[in-house]
């Protein structure tokens, strides 16, 4: 069984939020081929599921499912 503290996800939650705003900020440039833009696409929509999962987000409430 883990461990699964308030500061172990919101660290969870600060790491996927920096690593989507990294591929929305690679996408923007536009300096990626369109196979890597796909795959940034993929993990971006990915990353953001799994936020939302996290946070509950419905009709822009947010819910923290501690």
């Amino acid at each position: 069984m883990t461990d699964d503290t308030p500061t172990q996800k919101d660290e969870s939650i600060a790491a996927k939020t920096d690593r989507l705003e990294t591929i929305i900020a690679q996408l923007e440039d536009g300096e990626v081929s369109l196979e890597r833009a796909q795959e940034l696409h993929a993990e971006g929509r990915s990353l953001l599921e799994e936020l939302e999962d996290k946070l509950d987000i419905n009709e822009g409430e947010v819910f923290d499912h501690a």
